[in-house]
């Protein structure tokens, strides 16, 4: 509609000056003068135009518009109903904002998936670990051991062999250390470099200590790039390796399933090992306390051939006691040999691997379609609130127009206020003072500057420092300024 339609309308109705279709209308002349500049009436005064033509009330030429109106209807409970009218009505007021702000949104996001986010590529290998409740496997042995009151365990022993120790086995610092003395070729340097060169300098010279590179290449393996995924519900685990090169991914996947099955086996043929040499060591002793006491009872048969004194048939019985303990003894660690050396070969391959580390053929962080179409969603849901809050700020009720002015108001006065009030100064001032001993005088795990911070920070301590001496200075200038 046009404003001459609009000035014919209220004509009809006998109103003819701006002031008081502003009236009517609930608007200001301002806003009714611009109208007739453009000679065009915005779309919402158009539809309150159509529901006062379409009410009993205003169907006939009465002075009913000489007094205002109400925005939807006369009530108050219908005055802030929104209909669904309404809200197409503002979006398509606002349909720039709307289309602009997803635009934005998709153009930002389709840029950063696609020429700015790194690509991150994922090997892994699927690994199947043997259950702890479960033991070793020694048929007929464990039955025949059993009748010498020998306890054959039945259950893999808790110790750094065990396999449910592996995601702590992966996380060790142990377990670190032998992998990055392992070289890798990647095309970003060109050349071979040690696993603890990529993840820290790089084919730069280091400017830390060699601990505090281990330090941060463990912390960068564990936090990013190593990953060992074991399902309760499943019998199957994943060891991940994550990279920004899908073959040095690959690679590195090997060499970790490989150092970590070497680090088991080393764990459990030192266990082994240990075992065997203590009881090979109690064998050799009980050997000896076994011939001695045969010895002691063949001495005692050839001096007493006849034995007819219930004293002589008790220490018989006495020798011949103490020769069958030693006996049982031996039989037993000789039983328990046997046993551990079953154990050392059963042993020497824990883990059976079902699937290999393999070569990813696209990175597993970007997904381009679906980055887009969640911008898209996000940008239009963005677009349509401030496409709401720029109609509500352009609202023509002169109440809500004081509240907003009255909040402008406030808020540039009280920022001021912020900055004039030495009080607040002091406060702030104070309390930096007091705190900056600790910001300046704490050192870094990782020093980079001054030997004693980290770039992050530096970066903090001079933002701290900015904000020290500017409330400083205005706390300075407001006291004598007061003063």
């Amino acid at each position: 509609m046009n404003f001459s339609e609009l000035e014919s309308l209220m004509s009809s109705r006998g109103i003819t000056s701006l002031a008081e279709i502003a009236r009517v209308l609930n608007t200001t002349p301002q806003a009714v003068s611009n109208w007739k500049s453009r000679n065009q009436v915005p779309y919402h005064i158009v539809a309150k135009l159509n529901k006062m033509s379409k009410s009993p009330e205003t169907s006939t030429k009465s002075p009913i518009y000489s007094s205002p109106i109400t925005p939807y209807a006369s009530s108050d409970i219908e005055k802030y109903t929104i209909s669904l009218s309404d809200i197409l009505l503002t979006m398509a007021e606002q349909l720039k904002v709307i289309v602009l702000t997803t635009f934005i949104s998709v153009f930002l996001t389709f840029t950063y998936v696609q020429f700015i986010q790194t690509p991150q590529y994922v090997s892994w290998a699927t690994v199947l670990l043997p259950s702890t409740s479960s033991g070793v496997n020694l048929g007929g042995l464990a039955g025949l051991a059993s009748q010498f009151g020998v306890n054959v365990p039945t259950g893999v022993s808790a110790d750094l062999s065990s396999p449910s120790l592996y995601p702590e086995l992966l996380r060790s610092r142990t377990f670190a250390e032998k992998i990055l003395v392992k070289e890798f070729y990647l095309d970003k340097y060109g050349k071979k470099l040690s696993l603890l060169a990529i993840l820290t300098h790089g084919d730069e010279a280091p400017n830390v200590s060699q601990d505090r590179l281990i330090a941060k290449a463990v912390n960068k393996l564990n936090d990013e790039i190593l990953a060992f995924d074991q399902d309760p519900k499943s019998t199957f685990s994943v060891i991940k390796v994550i990279a920004a090169d899908p073959i040095f991914a690959k690679e590195l996947a090997d060499v970790v399933l490989a150092e970590l099955e070497a680090l088991n086996r080393y764990f459990k043929s030192e266990t082994v090992s240990e075992k065997n040499t203590f009881i090979e060591n109690r064998i050799a002793s009980v050997e000896g306390d076994l011939e001695g006491s045969e010895q002691t009872l063949k001495d005692f048969k050839e001096r007493n051939r006849q034995i007819s004194s219930p004293a002589l048939q008790l220490e018989q019985e006495r020798l011949e006691r103490d020769v069958e303990v030693q006996k049982g003894i031996y039989l037993t660690l000789k039983q328990q040999l046997e046993l551990a050396k079953i154990e050392e070969v059963q042993q020497t391959s824990v883990v059976q691997v079902l699937d290999r580390p393999t070569v990813a053929f696209k990175p597993f962080n970007k997904n381009l379609i679906l980055s887009v179409i969640l911008s898209f969603i996000l940008g239009g849901g963005i677009g349509i609130m401030m496409g709401f809050i720029r109609s509500y700020l352009d609202n023509n009720d002169m109440e809500e127009r004081k509240k907003l002015r009255r909040t402008k108001y406030f808020l540039k006065k009280k920022i001021k206020d912020l900055f004039k009030d030495r009080r607040i100064a002091g406060i702030v001032s104070g309390f930096m003072l007091v705190g900056l001993p600790l910001f300046l005088g704490t050192q870094s795990s990782n020093p980079v500057y001054f030997g004693m911070y980290s770039q992050i920070h530096l970066i903090i301590n001079t933002i701290y420092l900015i904000i020290f001496l500017f409330s400083s200075v205005l706390f300075i200038h407001l006291f004598r300024k007061k003063g």
